[in-house]
């Protein structure tokens, strides 16, 4: 097996799998910090599909980081592809997160839609849809990537002005860079704006719930793979989604519930602070709504067995 090394002045070499891994580890802190850190907030605040949700996220990608790093480094490994897509969906992560400290992101997520909101936002979402075509995780010569999760979420949030405008651009674009599934990766990138964007009116002109936003993403995934399939002759097609519709799935459903916490952290700060000891209170009576319910329960235990001894 070939190593190659990075060289720094023509006196320190670093093997190039130890920089991986460390740009790996690094991606995947990213993530993990990010949820772990919001986790309480949105117990407290009584979120709780989100909220296990998340911890789920969190015991799977520290298995996923643990079996990698105790088996080979090399490519070869079935978790290898997991790992790299870390690195996809921590940038896209970062620049999100960056657009959201935004004014104009703050206004449009509150339903404040201006002429200046709506070309920084369809600027930001056009910019991260070329990136994602660009920045991408190769399987075998198949590129497994986030464009279609981004289209998704600009028709989500802002509706038609911004789904359906960016998704054409990113399409087209994603058209010129070629190749045998051009055509229909960009007819699915030019959809999903689409669909984004009427389910956004349909939705009444608010993002979807957790579980919706995170449901259609997974079922879009399948209609991605099909697209190719019919779009694309079968001896490219097959092989071709065998390779990426996994890795396709895990980023999408894990970029949008990324995506979920950070739209419900800036909506919960776009509101009055809520103090700790308010926070304190709020989970103090989540606590005693569920030990209300374990009550209830009981008593039900108990009268059933009293019924049955009389």
């Amino acid at each position: 097996m070939i190593e190659y090394y990075f060289y720094i002045e023509g006196k320190i070499s670093i093997p190039v799998g130890t920089v991986n891994n460390i740009i790996t580890m690094l991606s995947a802190l990213i993530i993990l910090g990010f949820i772990s850190t919001r986790l309480p907030q949105f117990r407290m605040l009584g979120d709780s599909s989100i909220y296990e949700i998340g911890y789920l996220i969190v015991i799977g990608l520290l298995s996923l980081i643990i079996s990698y790093f105790t088996k080979s480094t090399n490519s070869d490994t079935i978790l290898y592809p997991y790992l790299e897509m870390f690195k996809v969906i921590s940038v896209m992560l970062i620049f999100t997160l960056i657009a959201t400290k935004t004014k104009p992101f703050k206004e449009i997520i509150n339903g404040k839609f201006t002429k200046k909101n709506l070309i920084l936002f369809f600027i930001i979402f056009t910019i991260l849809g070329i990136l994602a075509s660009m920045y991408h995780v190769t399987i075998d010569d198949s590129y497994a990537n986030v464009r279609n999760l981004i289209m998704m979420i600009a028709g989500l949030i802002g509706g038609p002005i911004i789904g359906i405008p960016t998704a054409i651009i990113s399409g087209i674009f994603r058209y010129s860079i070629g190749g045998p599934t051009a055509f229909p990766c960009a007819v699915s990138t030019v959809i999903s704006g689409v669909l984004g964007s009427l389910l956004y009116i349909l939705n009444g002109r608010k993002f979807l719930r957790t579980i919706p936003a995170v449901s259609l993403m997974f079922l879009y995934t399948g209609l991605d793979m099909l697209i190719i399939v019919f779009l694309t002759p079968s001896n490219i097609s097959i092989p071709y989604v065998s390779d990426i519709y996994p890795l396709m799935l895990f980023a999408n459903v894990l970029g949008m519930i990324l995506f979920v916490m950070i739209l419900k952290e800036q909506k919960s700060g776009s509101k009055k602070p809520i103090s700790y000891e308010e926070l304190k209170i709020k989970e103090m009576e989540n606590m005693l709504e569920e030990y209300d319910e374990k009550i209830e329960k009981l008593e039900q235990d108990i009268e059933k067995l009293k019924n049955k001894e009389v």
